[in-house]
């Protein structure tokens, strides 16, 4: 019978040096320094991802936004020499951004047009 708990002792012991070093290999992967820096370079990379796409996405607008402004510019240069509106204003009613754009950048510059001008006849009254 001493036999059998030396014997248990001796696997015991051996199991135990096997798993020393999983067990300090795990203990290295959950110490709250390496999970954080782990978790630091997840959302990292996924922030950049997102990046990324939101960029690729934003110059593929961009991109058709120009285009259907060098088209709707074409259709009002055609529609003055053939005196045929009808082209433009499909185009207009299919996609007004560009049109808006222009109507609000000529609003602004003709307040201050008038903004400026204004200031000069006051100046003189």
């Amino acid at each position: 019978m001493s036999e059998r708990p030396e014997r248990i002792e001796r696997e015991m012991f051996e199991i135990r040096s096997r798993m020393s070093p999983d067990m300090t290999d795990l203990r290295r992967h959950i110490e709250p320094q390496v999970v954080a820096e782990q978790v630091k370079r997840t959302i990292r990379q996924r922030i950049q991802d997102a990046v990324e796409r939101v960029k690729a996405n934003l110059r593929a607008k961009q991109q058709e936004f120009v285009d259907s402004a060098k088209s709707q510019l074409d259709l009002a240069r055609k529609a003055g020499k053939n005196r045929d509106a009808a082209p433009l204003t499909d185009a207009v009613k299919s996609d007004p951004r560009p049109l808006v754009l222009f109507s609000v950048l000529l609003a602004v510059t003709l307040f201050m047009a008038r903004k400026i001008t204004g200031g000069r006849d006051n100046d003189r009254g």
